[in-house]
């Protein structure tokens, strides 16, 4: 379909021994051929689904468990939806079910935590989509000096990932970083912003495994490739996993699509 990549397909080792705690148990997996986004979800492609009164609004209200008014009133001005100059930013504040609706608007879905994984990291086990090379302001948006910049004139102590400035002090529009592209040409896969997959979060099993899609079910979803606001390396690492309470709507998640070929 327009807008996203043919995967074939084929075996990986899922997991990585130098990653969070919970992707050290490494195991093979092997996938069918998919479809992925390119990019993420943009706020304009999802206003339209909006329009055609087939998906919700997304909120411009951050919302996540312990979040204090403070920090609500602090990060509610992140959330992209229609706000002016933010039409290509990708969409956030956006809870699992409503990322999974318009992927079902799109006749498409949401990607398995398996899929993702693959479509970032390939079988060759890259350590980053990009290939083994470290994270710089070139490859990926996330918490560079505009980042500590923006942490300073809001009263937020920030860490940066890198010393220089990417340019973007929140989000930037989608595939804004041509060099962070994975191997087959697939934009953003680390950094920007986390992206719902459709797993329940749960522990892996080492056992080897066909087109996995997870947990029958949990309380947490699993999230994956980091987003602006991040410092850790390692959150750009296509093994590193997250996870978030379903309902949330977080100014640093949003999500793109995937399909089965026809």
């Amino acid at each position: 379909p327009e807008g996203m990549v043919f995967l074939k397909g084929g075996p990986m080792i899922m997991g990585s021994k130098g990653g969070s705690e919970d992707a050290k148990v490494t195991h093979k997996v092997t996938l069918s051929g998919f479809c992925l986004d390119k990019t993420e979800v943009s706020t304009s492609a999802y206003e339209a689904c909006v329009g055609a009164v087939e998906c919700e609004k997304a909120q411009q209200d951050v919302s996540y468990p312990g979040i204090t008014p403070e920090a609500r009133a602090r990060l509610s001005p992140l959330c992209n939806a229609r706000r002016d100059g933010r039409e290509n930013h990708p969409v956030n504040c956006v809870d699992h079910v409503m990322a999974s609706k318009y992927c079902g608007w799109k006749k498409a879905r949401l990607p398995t935590e398996a899929e993702w994984e693959y479509a970032a990291r390939g079988s060759t086990q890259r350590t980053y989509p990009w290939g083994d090379d470290p994270p710089t302001e070139k490859r990926l948006n996330a918490c560079g000096s505009e980042c500590m910049a923006w942490g300073e004139k809001n009263g937020s102590a920030m860490k940066a990932m890198y010393e220089g400035d990417d340019g973007f002090e929140a989000t930037a529009p989608v595939g804004s970083f041509a060099e962070g592209a994975s191997s087959a040409g697939i934009l953003d896969l680390a950094g920007n912003v986390w992206e719902w997959t459709s797993d329940w979060y749960g522990p892996y099993s080492a056992d080897d495994a066909t087109s996995p899609k997870g947990p029958a079910e949990g309380t947490e979803r699993v999230v994956r490739g980091g987003a602006f606001n991040g410092f850790m390396a390692d959150w750009a690492k296509p093994a590193y996993r997250w996870k978030s309470a379903p309902e949330t709507y977080n100014h640093a998640i949003g999500f793109r699509c995937a399909s089965d070929p026809t």
